[in-house]
């Protein structure tokens, strides 16, 4: 019985050491929903039923209501979170290049 009990715990151990370290964790700066700027919080709303689990929207700006001075940029249509926050940073920041914007691309969180 004693046997028993501690391969159990350490299956369950196993387990959740596993899975913690398969766990994805954004390594790109990122944003609170709420702390964007109106425009841009619509914009995520309007896109959220498209990202699924693992979509991920970026964004930047310089200014809160000049629309010229924001980028909102999401990928969807990938296998892993991190893939998505990837490819959605690099659109990022060749567009914050090309519109002279100067605050960094940072991964949109709820």
């Amino acid at each position: 019985m004693r046997l028993y009990a501690s391969s159990l715990l350490a299956f369950v151990l196993g387990g959740f050491l596993c899975a913690s370290a398969l766990a994805e964790t954004s390594v790109f700066p990122g944003v609170h929903l709420h702390d964007l700027p109106n425009a841009l919080q619509e914009a995520y709303k309007h896109e959220r039923p498209n990202l699924g689990d693992i979509g991920r929207c970026v964004v930047s700006y310089d200014s809160n209501v000049v629309d010229e001075k924001m980028i909102f940029t999401c990928s969807i249509y990938v296998k892993m979170s991190a893939v998505a926050e990837r490819k959605a940073m690099d659109r990022c920041e060749a567009m914050r290049t090309t519109k002279g914007i100067k605050n960094p691309c940072r991964v949109i969180h709820e």
